[in-house]
This record gives C-alpha cells, sequence and structure tokens, in this order.
C-alpha cells in the first residue's frame, strides 16, 4: 500500500518538474529575447545553403528547347512545348528556338535535381525560394517562362498556338523535300550530261579521220613533160 502511494506521488513529482522546467527556458527568453533562436517565419526567414534544392528557375534565353531536362526527369512532372522551325508570334525567345510552354507540376516534383544536371546549356537551376502552395492540385503548376503559377489562360494561349508550331513543322518538311528533289533533279542533270560526253568520245575513237583516196593523191602530183615539147626542139 505505502509503495503505491509512494509510486503516486512520485508521478506527481516527475510531471510537475516536467513542468516547471519547461516554464522556466519560457521565462528566460521571455526576459532575454535577444537570444532567441527561433525566427518569426514568415516574417524572418533562416538563410538557406547555396545548394538548396528550392523551387526552379529557368534562364529562357539560353535553353535551346532539347527536351534533355524533360526526358531525365523520373515522375515525368515537366511539360515543353515550343519549335526551332520558325517564329511564333507572343513566344518566349530561347537560343535559336521559341517556347511557348516550359512548366514544372510540383504535384509530382520529388526536387530530385536531375532535371537541371544533365542540361547542356546550364539553363535550369533549382532556386531558393520553397514556399509554392495551393489549395488545388492544379494550382501546383509554374510557368517558368514567367517565373509565376500557371493559370487557365497561360493554358488557353498555349493551346492556341499548337496549329502554328505544327504548321512550321509541316513547312520545314516541305522545303527539306524540295532541296532533296532540287538535288536528285541536279545529279540526275550531271549524269546525264556526263553519259553523253562519254559517248561522243567513245564515238569519236571508234572513227578515226578518214585517209586521202589515192585519185584525190594522183591528182595533186604535177603532171610529167610530153615528149615533143618546147625542150626537144633542136
Amino acid at each position: 500500500m505505502s509503495s503505491a502511494f509512494g509510486q503516486y506521488f512520485k508521478s506527481i513529482w516527475s510531471n510537475a518538474r516536467s513542468i516547471f522546467i519547461g516554464l522556466g527556458v519560457t521565462i528566460r527568453y521571455f526576459f532575454r529575447p535577444h537570444t532567441v533562436i527561433t525566427l518569426q517565419y514568415p516574417r524572418e526567414m533562416d538563410k538557406l545553403p547555396e545548394r538548396h534544392r528550392g523551387i526552379h528557375f529557368l534562364e529562357t534565353e539560353k535553353c535551346i528547347m532539347c527536351y534533355i531536362c524533360a526526358k531525365a526527369c523520373p515522375v515525368d512532372c515537366i511539360y515543353i512545348e515550343g519549335t526551332r522551325d520558325g517564329d511564333i508570334e507572343g513566344a518566349y525567345q530561347g537560343n535559336k528556338a521559341v517556347m511557348t510552354m516550359f512548366v514544372i507540376d510540383y504535384s509530382l516534383c520529388i526536387m530530385c535535381n536531375l532535371c537541371c544536371e544533365p542540361c547542356p546549356k546550364d539553363c535550369i537551376h533549382m532556386g531558393q525560394e520553397f514556399h509554392f502552395t495551393g489549395t488545388e492540385r492544379n494550382e501546383m503548376y509554374k510557368n517558368l517562362l514567367e517565373d509565376r503559377r500557371y493559370t487557365k489562360d497561360d493554358d488557353a494561349w498555349v493551346k492556341s498556338k499548337r496549329p502554328d508550331i505544327v504548321r512550321l513543322a509541316e513547312e520545314k518538311k516541305q522545303k527539306k523535300l524540295a532541296v532533296m528533289e532540287a538535288k536528285k533533279k541536279a545529279a540526275a542533270e550531271a549524269k546525264a550530261k556526263t553519259q553523253s560526253a562519254e559517248a561522243s568520245a567513245s564515238e569519236a575513237k571508234a572513227d578515226p579521220e578518214p585517209k586521202p583516196k589515192e585519185s584525190e593523191a594522183k591528182e595533186d602530183k604535177p603532171a610529167p613533160p610530153t615528149p615533143g615539147g618546147e625542150g626537144d626542139k633542136a
């Protein structure tokens, strides 16, 4: 019985002691606020390390639209649209490319940095920003071309530019085919000229220049003096 009472009061003392210790820490920082290490987020923010894997940002003017970042992504959360076949009104200018869409879905992104490491132009980076939240899944898309959230208006504009991308690709294809046809035609004409010249040369070799006839040669010789001429008179 006595042991049970002892255990009961011991438990009360242990709990009270832990409460007083916690209150002591609170009171100590209350009177010495300059020693507080807790940051008053979001008014205050701690300094992040340089290699912090935060929200991505893009140097658009350096991008060549090679799709290497999208291919390297293990969760397929990077979406890129654009063309290298010509200009599109309102599109974003890259390095010999124009882009209409460069979006990352942060409801899927695992912040692995695998999209940044293989980039040949070093134009996609993971920055210091980390507070990218939303109440709906479609709010988790970021438009890297404008460094802001991807909206319904952006999506409608991207869809309106897709026919232009298809048209430019078809025009480039037709130009390429026309160039190939012109090269084939030029090669065929050159081959025909070569064959014609070879045929003329072989004909000339087979029929040499004819020799003059004997009658023609005799006619060209001077006639001998006839007997009884002026030279034979006494």
